[in-house]
């Protein structure tokens, strides 16, 4: 567990996350970012990042945006794993950067295959 970190805005942004809505997810762990002491940041940045990416792949069809951001994600992450604050990075390392090489091989975004790949936060 992360110290300082408030579980509400960050159990909000998984809830929104999971369901698509990624812009309010952002939003949700921004909250949360303002609020938590330094050392505790770059975890919420990270889910920001993938937040943002999938926002960028799904909304605006921003291949390039995407795929920078969810690399960005993924280095952050790498320093989470295998567990933080109930998430289980090591999956979401695995499953995101599966994603990430998917979305650079298709380039143009698929609403309903992107829906079916986008990994969820357990």
């Amino acid at each position: 567990m992360l110290a300082g970190v408030s579980r509400a805005p960050l159990d909000r942004g998984i809830r929104l996350f999971n369901v698509g809505r990624y812009l309010a997810a952002q939003e949700a762990w921004e909250d949360g970012w303002r609020d938590a002491p330094p050392e505790a940041r770059a975890f919420l940045e990270a889910l920001i990042q993938l937040a943002g990416a999938l926002h960028l792949r799904t909304r605006r069809g921003a291949t390039r945006g995407s795929v920078h951001l969810l690399s960005q994600a993924l280095v952050t992450l790498e320093e989470f794993r295998p567990t933080a604050h109930g998430i289980d990075v090591d999956a979401l390392v695995a499953e995101f950067g599966a994603y990430r090489e998917w979305v650079e091989r298709v380039e143009r975004p698929h609403r309903l295959l992107d829906r079916v790949r986008i990994p969820r936060l357990r």
